[in-house]
């Protein structure tokens, strides 16, 4: 009896409960929109080294490596009680940790193509919910290393965390990967108890959340104020909300930091603005020479962290903002100007919510539509959003994989349902490095987005207000004086 009091508490200490919004990442996960999150990062091998040769090392090192949670974890959805996520006691490393060798020597488009055939594989839920990709042969003479792991395991702010602290900010000897935490598990997987306190934490939330809704809905037409908040199913059907299939099409471009500090400051807007922009822009050009303009402003689904500065909770904690972008024919400069005063509208009305309600908020969104899409009524409403573009973040420093300098680190993340192309960002070096996923039925290159991206960069900094040139100082006139009186 005490055995087997001990095996059940030793159980329910190796199990964790598998948090709500967690658990919806596991339940739409399927061949055609596998909820893969990761990143694309290329490296220069130090002086007289080959890239062959730090591969080699690199996969022996990792290899070696011990995992910790939550990459030490596989969902347990078959039982009765509620779904956990359950310790593996034994890992292959060989089967997480991969060699790849690009035909060649291959190009960006390679790499490119290697990556998107990559990304689209689901992950075996038999095993830890991850898998990393050393990647050589490209004619740079550089190395890749690809990863990715589950969208349940994390999000993009703990994910960066976790990446870039297996990086270093100088050369030195290689740290532990991103699946291994220094000294043990550095994750903290939620509990029941933790759970529970979420589910009623987002019930007062939704309870907060529909008045707002329905006070937003009864004001009068005059009282609308001229830019509004958050509209989802405001945007036009688009190829890029066509239904999912399980090819992928991959591209990155860069953008300097600088620069696009320089555009934000003219235009007293925010770094993210600028990101939305070149996006929006791109975009349009894009759908353009398909000759398929849209007639109204696309809408882009904008996560947002709702984590404290020290959450390091291996769950996802953000919320949503859904930002209607440019309308249609306008120059970039003034698609600028109102993305940045939609923007500013999106977050004031965000910010008036409890971060409970900011993600119901998100969750009623995405349930209506599902609602209408079980029920056939696509042909009939709107698609929530057109797109998804979301900035996770980065550090400004240099950052090295033991003497191998980073280079570029494009975001590849996941799709689902409704929308078929997702434009995340990352930050590291004095780079923005953009990271687009498509749906392949709809975008079969992805690189075609990205040249519009960066040729609409360019021509917003043509584009940039100019200052007011300052008033030139007047010289006083000169008066002349008066004789004195005798």
């Amino acid at each position: 009896m005490a055995r087997s009091l001990g095996l059940v508490a030793y159980s329910l200490a190796m199990a964790r409960i598998i948090p709500l919004v967690d658990l919806v990442f596991l339940l739409i996960d399927r061949p055609e929109t596998p909820a893969n999150v990761g990143v694309l990062m290329q490296f220069d091998p130090p002086a007289g080294r080959s890239a062959t040769s730090v591969v080699r090392e690199i996969l022996r090192s990792y290899r070696k490596a011990v995992p910790s949670a939550p990459f030490d974890c596989v969902p347990d959805m078959q039982g009765l009680g509620l779904p956990q996520w359950q310790t593996v006691q034994k890992i292959d490393l060989r089967y997480h940790v991969r060699r790849e060798v690009l035909a060649g020597p291959g190009g960006d488009a390679d790499l490119n193509q290697l990556v998107s055939e990559l990304h689209r594989e689901p992950l075996d839920r038999s095993r830890p919910l991850f898998r990393l990709h050393l990647i050589e042969g490209l004619a740079s003479g550089r190395f890749a290393l690809y990863l990715k792991s589950h969208h349940a395991s994390w999000d993009g702010r703990s994910a960066l965390h976790r990446v870039f602290r297996s990086l270093s900010m100088e050369p030195g000897p290689l740290k532990p990967p991103f699946f291994a935490g220094e000294g043990g598990s550095t994750g903290v997987l939620p509990t029941a108890a933790d759970t529970m306190r979420w589910v009623m934490a987002q019930a007062l939330g939704l309870r907060e959340l529909l008045p707002a809704l329905a006070r937003r809905t009864n004001r009068p037409a005059d009282l609308l104020p001229k830019v509004i908040g958050n509209q989802p199913f405001a945007g036009p059907h688009t190829r890029f909300n066509l239904p999912l299939e399980a090819e992928r099409s991959f591209a990155g471009f860069s953008l300097p930091i600088a620069d696009m500090r320089e555009v934000a400051a003219a235009f007293d807007a925010k770094l993210n603005d600028v990101v939305l922009a070149v996006v929006d822009a791109g975009l349009e050009r894009y759908l353009a020479a398909l000759k398929e303009r849209p007639g109204q402003p696309l809408v882009a689904m904008c996560p947002v962290s709702i984590r404290d500065p020290d959450d390091l909770e291996t769950t996802t904690k953000v919320a949503t903002l859904f930002v209607p972008l440019g309308k249609p024919r306008v120059a970039i400069a003034e698609r600028m100007r109102q993305i940045a005063a939609n923007t500013v509208a999106a977050k004031r009305e965000l910010g008036a919510l409890s971060n409970e309600a900011k993600i119901d908020f998100a969750l009623l969104a995405f349930g209506l539509w599902w609602g209408a899409h079980a029920l056939g009524l696509d042909a009939f409403t709107r698609p929530v959003i057109n797109v998804v573009v979301s900035n996770v973040g980065g550090l400004p420093e240099p950052h090295y994989l033991g003497r191998s300098r980073l280079v570029a680190a494009y975001p590849v993340s996941m799709l689902a349902d409704p929308v078929g192309l997702n434009i995340t960002t990352l930050s590291s070096d004095g780079r923005m490095d953009f990271g687009i996923v498509a749906n392949y039925a709809a975008v079969p290159d992805a690189g075609e987005i990205a040249a519009h991206c960066v040729a609409a960069f360019e021509t917003l900094k043509r584009q940039l207000p100019k200052a007011p040139r300052s008033a030139a100082k007047r010289r006083p006139a000169s008066r002349r004086r008066r004789p004195v009186s005798p």
